[in-house]
């Protein structure tokens, strides 16, 4: 059976990550690969390359992404500093707060910001004023995700700042140091893999990101690699060979900010293992406490009740134009939503649907993944591993090309393009790393005594997984299961590239409601994409905790 369960799950791996990876490096390399030809090699390439229009979209996307990260870890690091003095259970609801925008889909997040400053938005209706000019520059578009992913590097950094102590400090400031000097030149440096590798993965997540760039950035002609992808999909004629040569950029430049982070990654766990953190939190006066609580409660507001708040305002209100009025308030959206008949609700069981495949296959194909990769270790394996990790450092909206270049094909006698089978191996595909590490992670804590055990009373590696080693692995595995479900209901990139006509999720009929008009329709479909996913996440979460304490116990 071991090499059955190794090429079970190559074949698995190869089809749903290999397949759209290599398709994309063919397909820029050789133009006329579909008609099985190799002829007119990299003819595609270099003139695609050097186009002053891409040359334009990627300087654009590498300056958001520097400039998203470097606003990020401007917002991040001082409240990251100030959070390390709070005594734990104080600083926890501030760190609850600031989880809220890992619940809001940056897509959603964009509308709710462009409702609010936009001509005739909430702004304006409030206080007679609009910041659309604002709202619909680099400026605009830097601080919106920057609000939106600034969370990230708060965490890492607040943990690193918490590990750290106060010793060096309080050292320090024997020698004469000042509060300035001691946070330039002790705290810093040493909280810097932690902050550089938190970092690499805001760069990441900017680069890939298409739902901001796309709904603010058209508004004044910003381009960037993922935005001109999209339209040469979606503008006649359709170019897949200068596709797959941008897919190919931003592919590598994924890759390479993602190693460098694994590699930070890997070396601030090792430095801060042995470490631990002060639960009490450090004496502050009164008035150094109010001028935190003032800070803390004035980033909250912004980045969390602002969006928040509009995108559950618009989803009450019944028409725009009433405002923000008793009489215009109404169920009516969300009522509309849950009626049966309507494209709405339509959208919603396609989500639940592709979510609760997406959530069961990833699973199981994780838990083959995990065994042969953990137990049946050898030089192989690290091709599978590298496999099912692969997808972090593919970009979703290069996962959509590679799948279109892979299944749009006449050479298939049976191709899943142009169906919602196309979309659920998108899903499988971008989702697969989070089962896949989660489970490989707990897998490596169980004994292997257990399934030498089961070999010597005459068990197989199938009935070892199913019967030894799944029910120990059922609460991380259905952890797991849980978060690629609330993630894959939320999915826009690969789902508006590749949901077929007539076809809608939830994440693709937000985003059309905006393009028709229907702002509130939008709203609300975004508001229980919110609190659904929310839940869900917090559930996964929660058991994956318990799971962590059960096996430690």
């Amino acid at each position: 059976m071991r090499p059955a369960l190794f090429g079970l799950s190559a074949v698995t791996l190869i089809v749903i990550v290999g397949f759209p990876v290599v398709a994309i490096v063919l397909f820029a390399l050789f133009p006329h690969i579909n008609e099985l030809s190799f002829r007119e090699p990299f003819s595609v390439l270099l003139p695609n390359l050097t186009r002053p229009r891409l040359i334009d979209a990627t300087i654009n996307s590498l300056s958001l992404s520097f400039a998203v990260t470097l606003v990020s870890a401007l917002i991040a690091v001082p409240l990251a500093y100030m959070r390390a003095k709070f005594p734990l259970r104080f600083g926890q609801i501030w760190d609850a707060g600031f989880l809220v925008p890992f619940l809001i889909p940056p897509y959603i997040g964009s509308l709710a910001w462009m409702q609010l400053l936009q001509k005739n938005g909430f702004v304006e209706q409030a206080l007679g004023f609009n910041l659309a000019g604002f709202l619909f520059s680099f400026p605009g578009i830097v601080t919106v995700m920057s609000l939106h992913l600034f969370p990230l590097i708060y965490f890492t950094t607040a943990n690193a700042f918490a590990i750290i102590g106060t010793r060096y400090g309080d050292v320090a400031r024997v020698f004469g140091g000042g509060p300035v000097q001691v946070f330039i030149r002790i705290y810093l440096p040493m909280v810097f893999p932690a902050l550089l590798s938190s970092c690499l993965i805001v760069f990441i997540l900017t680069i890939e990101e298409f739902g901001t760039p796309e709904i603010l950035g058209s508004r004044f002609g910003y381009e960037v690699i993922v935005t001109a992808i999209h339209e040469k999909f979606s503008d006649w004629p359709i170019d897949l060979p200068g596709a797959s040569v941008l897919s190919l950029i931003l592919i590598v430049i994924a890759f390479f900010a993602f190693q460098a982070h694994q590699r930070l990654s890997d070396k601030f766990q090792t430095a801060i293992e042995s470490q631990t953190v002060d639960k009490r939190g450090q004496p502050l006066s009164p008035g150094y406490l109010f001028a935190v609580i003032l800070i803390f409660g004035t980033a909250l507001f912004v980045a969390v009740v602002m969006p928040l708040a509009t995108i559950t305002i618009s989803a009450f209100m019944d028409t725009l134009s009433g405002g923000v009025t008793a009489s215009n308030l109404s169920f009516n959206n969300l009522i509309g939503i849950f009626d049966t008949s309507s494209e709405a609700w339509q959208a919603i069981l396609t989500s639940l649907t592709l979510a609760v495949l997406a959530a069961v296959f990833t699973v199981l194909i994780a838990l083959v993944v995990a065994f042969t990769v953990v137990r049946l270790r050898s030089a192989a394996t690290v091709f599978l591993d590298f496999l099912s990790i692969l997808p972090n450092s593919v970009p979703g909206m290069a996962v959509a090309v590679g799948l279109i270049l892979t299944w749009n094909q006449t050479i298939w006698p049976i191709s899943p393009y142009n169906t919602p089978v196309i979309l659920l191996l998108a899903y499988l595909c971008l989702m697969l790393p989070y089962p896949v590490r989660m489970i490989t992670a707990a897998l490596r804590q169980l004994p292997k005594s257990l399934d030498d055990a089961a070999y010597i009373s005459g068990a197989g590696e199938i009935t070892v997984i199913w019967k030894v080693l799944a029910p120990l692995l059922g609460p991380i595995a259905l952890a797991a299961g849980f978060i690629v479900f609330a993630i894959s209901t939320r999915e826009l990139v690969s789902s508006i590239m590749l949901a077929p006509p007539g076809v809608e999720t939830v994440a693709t009929f937000v985003f059309h409601q905006f393009d028709q008009g229907s702002v509130n329709t939008g709203m609300a479909m975004s508001l229980v994409a919110i609190v659904v996913s929310g839940s869900i996440i917090a559930l996964g979460q929660r058991l994956q905790g318990r799971s962590r304490t059960g096996s430690t116990s």
